[in-house]
């Protein structure tokens, strides 16, 4: 194993630096405001600035984010991205913004990543530009550069840091390489699920390729020590990680692609200026994944491996291509028994969304085989070529990997948030709230949120809280009565109105103008098209008697079939059925399909009055229904049926 020199190392971390630049071009000219506008951009920048924020003021409570309120430990809905959480600390202390600082931790990650590949290929060959050429090839590749709003895979140092410290343990058999190991797979459980996953195989991978140096009775010590380090870094990790196993999330086993050929066609897939112009583009666009890993690893993977020339130490080639295997046989998922029975066995797994990505796995130990073929070939040619040769292949290599960006500024923090920030103390809620499939556009708001960290009801991650879908749906009907009710039962103050992205802005002013001047809702800031709102106190009606007494959690969100109606809304529950329906008319009718004959009365919301009983018949067949007559001429009406006792 070779030293590696301090100068040398600063060397290339200069060098990644200025690749990690022009790979991410124009990123640089504008740290503070570029944005690629992705929703994952925004839930990583809120992440990293979070975890900044939270270490300052109260470690002990890191996973109570502020988002979906009212649950708790909500950063466990994703990726925990403490360590880079960490490293943005002095950013966000100096006065960073959140932009600023993901944009920072996005090059940084870049860096660390190749200089990482750097330290592990030095290591084995003494190869200066082979470690180049190795860290160049993994961090600049298609699914680094066109996963760049994912972070945490941008901060995929660890993976090699495991393995050069794996294999320094296997060799050495000293405790400090132990507790480096130990020290990465920490690091990769601080920063991603899927990346200490990825760390984790690997290093069974190297444990299956090389049994020589850990099997046998003279080397029981190397397992003492693994064994050791494992068992510390577990214990360390469940303690830290302990609301991701409260939460309890798991995804459904199903597979990404229709057969082993359309997933494996991934492998084939590029994003890159010169390869998915010239030939890729249609696999690209029917692939489920991209990781071509490019003309030049390719080359020099397969020099490495024909070679007869040692740069290595013994056995690093049939490790790198066990290594390769593991890699692709998992980023298959379902498709092959092997990940189905993994799945089952081993816990972590099932929070996975895209087994696909395990691909980055094979293109680690592809690229890391690249950087020791260069080493090979420069043996073989004069030393008069060798530098200017290993240059110009870098360079080659960097245009081979080049992407198309497309950076643009980002108001992030509209001036509405300024005037949220100074109002009371309080929870908050944005409007639109968004649930179902459009639940990723929620992850403005929590970017945005990071200039006031309030308690927000809104929320994005890999997963959402149980019955957020349904909660949403309530509430994204403000400033209807049953929306205020639900708010005031969540103690929640504050509500951002962005009327700009309602569907119909003009009617909607016109509600909210109405809820107005019923003081059920005040007007705090107007800002453009967004606006600020305190709830009131609901009036003491029957009608208020009714919505503070719903139990929420058992009731659903449903379908309300109407006739010359406006904005309908239902819930039910077990024993109860809510319709909420506004603008009634004389012809106005809705459809049910109550399971057993209902009895109730119609409301006005805003009187409380009674407006007349109703009986709600059992449909004579499954696919009839029974039309309700609705009383004409108000505004907003409730209907609330409970099961007929008679």
């Amino acid at each position: 194993m070779q030293r590696i020199s301090r100068r040398g190392a600063c060397w290339a971390a200069g060098v990644f630096l200025l690749l990690a630049v022009v790979h991410t071009w124009p990123l640089v000219t504008g740290l503070d405001h570029l944005s690629r506008h992705n929703d994952d951009e925004y839930l990583n920048a809120w992440a990293v600035s979070w975890v900044a924020h939270q270490l300052l003021r109260d470690p002990s409570r890191l996973f109570e984010a502020n988002i979906f309120y009212p649950h708790e430990q909500t950063l466990a809905y994703t990726e925990p991205l403490i360590v880079p959480g960490v490293m943005g600390v002095p950013i966000r202390w100096l006065g960073g913004s959140p932009l600023l600082t993901y944009n920072l931790l996005l090059l940084l990650g870049l860096t660390l990543t190749a200089l990482a590949m750097y330290v592990l290929v030095v290591s084995w060959s003494g190869d200066h530009w082979g470690g180049l050429l190795a860290g160049a090839l993994l961090a600049f590749s298609t699914p680094m550069l066109t996963r760049l709003p994912h972070l945490q895979i941008l901060h995929l140092y660890w993976l090699p840091l495991a393995c050069f410290a794996f294999d320094r343990l296997l060799t050495r058999r000293r405790m400090r390489d132990a507790v480096l190991l130990g020290a990465s797979v920490l690091g990769a459980g601080l920063t991603s699920g899927y990346l200490v996953v990825f760390v984790t195989f690997t290093l069974g991978a190297i444990l299956l390729a090389r049994t020589r140096d850990w099997w046998g009775r003279d080397r029981a010590g190397v397992l003492w020590q693994v064994a050791a380090a494992g068992a510390v870094t577990l214990l360390i990790l469940l303690s830290i990680m302990r609301p991701y196993q409260e939460v309890q999330l798991r995804r459904p086993l199903s597979p990404e692609a229709a057969s082993i050929g359309a997933a494996l066609e991934s492998y084939l897939s590029s994003a890159t200026k010169v390869h998915h112009a010239g030939w890729s583009q249609p696999i690209f666009d029917r692939a489920p994944g991209s990781y071509f890993p490019g003309v030049i690893a390719l080359t020099f993977a397969t020099i490495c491996l024909l070679s007869r020339r040692r740069v290595a130490p013994v056995g690093t080639r049939r490790m790198l291509v066990v290594i390769a295997l593991v890699g692709v046989t998992l980023s298959l998922g379902p498709l092959t028994p092997v990940y189905t029975w993994l799945y089952h066995a081993v816990p972590p797994l099932q929070g996975l969304r895209s087994p696909i990505r395990f691909g980055i796995v094979a293109l680690f130990a592809l690229a890391t085989l690249a950087g020791l073929g260069l080493s090979v070939l420069r043996q073989r040619v004069a030393p008069n070529w060798r530098v200017v040769g290993s240059v110009s292949l870098i360079a080659l290599a960097t245009v081979e990997s080049i992407h198309w960006m497309n950076y643009t500024p980002l108001e992030w923090n509209p001036p509405i948030y300024e005037a949220l920030r100074t109002a009371e103390p309080g929870p908050v809620v944005e409007i639109p709230i968004y649930g179902a499939r459009n639940f990723h556009r929620n992850a403005r708001y929590l970017l945005a949120s990071t200039t006031h960290w309030r308690p927000l009801v809104n929320g994005f991650g890999g997963f959402r809280p149980p019955r957020y879908n349904e909660m949403s749906q309530v509430i994204d009907t403000f400033p209807s009565p049953l929306a205020l009710a639900r708010l005031q039962a969540l103690k929640v103050r504050h509500v951002v109105v962005h009327t700009a992205a309602l569907r119909n802005p003009d009617r909607y002013r016109r509600a909210l103008a109405r809820m107005e001047r019923l003081k059920l809702i005040v007007l705090l800031a107007e800002e453009g098209t967004d606006r600020l709102y305190r709830i009131a106190d609901f009036p003491q009606t029957r009608v208020r008697a009714l919505l503070f007494s719903l139990p929420w959690s058992d009731l659903t969100p449903v379908r309300v079939a109407s006739r010359s109606l406006g904005q309908t809304f239902g819930l039910q529950g077990p024993n109860q059925f809510l319709a909420y329906l506004e603008r009634t008319r004389p012809a106005s009718r809705i459809s049910l399909r109550p399971p057993t004959r209902m009895t109730g009365v119609f409301l006005d919301v805003f009187t409380g009055e009674i407006l007349s009983e109703v009986t709600v018949e059992v449909p004579l067949s499954t696919d009839s229904a029974t039309n309700v007559v609705v009383p004409p001429g108000r505004r907003a009406v409730l209907l609330d049926l409970r099961p007929s006792r008679d």
